[in-house]
């Protein structure tokens, strides 16, 4: 990884975590402001737009492909959990958090897929495809568990259907080995 690149996820790194610190005293301090409660709920916009700071270069033509690689990921990640935090904070929906956050390790496996290709390097490919499907399971189990009825419903017959598939794909393959050998 790049010095440059090192030192600005560092300093991000360090920003976000004294705003974590800080963030009872600073929303007593915006709330004195008299800002109304519906616009500060798209707080979480800042994350997205920061995204882009990452992504745009990511995804521009230039001649080092590795560190637009390395850009990709952490845009992907910002974009990830800088948008689902805007659903959940505008829409008052904090409590889906017992299942949105496998968004987490699947925009952490977009990332890595993005920077695979970018860069062409296979095994990023594979691991961030991996991550992300994981998390897509991990999403369906946590929803369909936690989610309410409709989610339960949806989350069941989806993961019944891709159990199948599976069950289907295995036996197939071992039916042809049997035939060809």
């Amino acid at each position: 990884m790049s010095r440059a690149v090192e030192l600005l996820l560092g300093l991000m790194l360090l920003v976000i975590g004294l705003l974590v610190l800080a963030s009872e005293p600073l929303g007593r301090w915006f709330s004195g402001l008299g800002i109304s409660e519906e616009l500060l709920a798209w707080w979480p916009a800042m994350i997205v737009i920061l995204s882009a700071f990452f992504l745009v270069p990511a995804g521009l033509p230039g001649p080092n492909r590795r560190l637009r690689a390395g850009m990709v990921i952490p845009g992907a990640f910002l974009a990830g959990v800088g948008g689902t935090l805007l659903y959940t904070s505008v829409n008052d929906r904090w409590p889906a958090w017992f299942y949105l956050w496998t968004v987490i390790p699947f925009s952490i496996g977009i990332g890595l897929y993005a920077a695979g290709w970018i860069a062409d390097l296979p095994a990023f490919k594979w691991i961030g495809s991996g991550m992300a499907v994981g998390a897509a399971i991990a999403y369906l189990a946590f929803a369909t568990a936690f989610g309410g009825e409709a989610f339960r419903l949806v989350g069941s017959v989806v993961i019944i259907v891709l159990g199948l598939a599976l069950v289907a794909g295995g036996l197939a393959d071992r039916l042809s080995r049997k035939g060809s050998g």
